[in-house]
């Protein structure tokens, strides 16, 4: 695999080695798609009774997580490393879930994920493996026909789409210029673990206190929620439908009981929208409510306001120069805020709200203040 040049990765043929088998082709989730139709999908809100404030949403990850691991299962599933790079790792123990915990809305390398899962799966131990959906129909195309039924469990995300790592470094490389002070972005996190909120943060030196970026130091997720830093055929996306690939579809429950179906749990943390595709979830739920609330709700629910599962994002205009302003390491990150209009049009109300939610945050009340503006909305 070689970057190209807007930073994502492709396959490159050793045309000295090609014998023309076409099995490449034939394996490729874009240009072969796996083609499956769903029938009886029931949707659950998943709500986890140990990792709801340390993950970015309701917590359905870790409680499959937990679920696998006690199974003496293995757990493949996205990191950022210390040089943070996106990727595939397997984990083993609950002590590393914190390492999979988390939004990465970079494009993860998966390298050698498919191998090691089909060597596990082949010894006969269980795996669960959690991506986006081109990634889990990757996965079942390199394992050919057996899916391993009993031992394999995949969860497929609800994807907007993906930018690369490469666009992402660039943003890094720029953000710091803007923040280092002799100092160096260690970690960076897209959403709070603790909260149902989009503010990205970053940490200098491995500092404990997070930063969260604002204005046009978040510009790599106004891009991001603009659409304008995605592979190409995320805009061509064959799995962004109710077709799932996965055994189950995990996201967002957004809008959860504001659409004539009540819902009584506390939503402050976040609430996860899973889909089951296959009917596991009766075998499993018994063993699932060890550690999660699990409620059933309606696939006209969660339907609403995950939009990525009736259709693709389409492709703006300004998206090839968008990629390109940023990986320019002479346009700084104000320059690419302002030109793709991610700068707030009233600077002064925009900054009375952003202290006020760090005030309520600081004393406790951040949930809260969310859940009340939720159901409000």
């Amino acid at each position: 695999m070689s970057e190209n040049e807007e930073g994502f990765y492709f396959p490159k043929i050793d045309e000295d080695k090609c014998i023309s088998c076409g099995l490449c082709e034939k394996s490729c989730p874009a240009m072969r798609p796996l083609k499956r139709t769903v029938a009886n999908q029931k949707v659950y809100a998943v709500v986890s009774l140990l990792d709801q404030n340390l993950s970015s949403s309701g917590g359905a990850f870790s409680v499959f997580a937990r679920y696998m691991i006690s199974k003496g299962g293995a757990v493949f599933g996205a990191t950022m490393d210390e040089s943070l790079r996106v990727k595939h790792v397997c984990i083993e123990s609950v002590e590393e879930l914190p390492k999979l915990r988390g939004s990465k809305y970079v494009h993860s390398y998966v390298g050698k994920a498919f191998q090691m899962a089909r060597h596990f799966l082949k010894s006969g131990r269980p795996v669960l493996f959690t991506g986006t959906p081109c990634q889990i129909a990757g996965l079942y195309s390199y394992l050919g026909t057996n899916r391993y039924d009993g031992l394999l469990i995949t969860l497929d995300l609800v994807c907007h789409g993906v930018p690369g790592q490469a666009f992402f470094d660039a943003y890094i490389s720029k953000l710091q210029k803007l923040v280092c002070n002799g100092k160096k972005i260690s970690s960076f996190r897209f959403r709070k673990l603790d909260a149902w909120d989009y503010r990205p943060a970053y940490l200098l030196n491995a500092e404990k206190k997070w930063n969260v970026v604002r204005l046009e130091k978040n510009a790599y997720m106004g891009a991001f929620f603009k659409g304008l830093s995605y592979r190409e055929n995320c805009y061509q996306c064959q799995y962004a439908n109710l077709n799932r690939v996965g055994s189950f579809t995990i996201a967002d429950f957004w809008g959860i009981g504001t659409h004539g179906m009540k819902f009584s749990h506390r939503i402050g943390s976040g609430i996860s929208a899973v889909i089951d595709n296959c009917g596991l979830m009766s075998s499993l739920k018994g063993e699932l409510e060890k550690y999660a609330y699990i409620e059933e709700r309606s696939v006209e629910e969660v339907l609403m306001e995950n939009h990525n599962l009736k259709g693709a994002v389409s492709r703006p205009e300004k998206r090839e120069q968008a990629i390109a302003d940023m990986l320019d390491p002479h346009i700084s990150l104000y320059t690419y805020a302002k030109k793709y209009g991610m700068l707030p049009k009233n600077k002064f109300k925009y900054w009375i709200v952003e202290s006020f939610k760090t005030i309520i945050y600081s004393i406790g009340l951040y949930n809260f203040y969310k859940a009340i503006l939720y159901r409000v909305k």
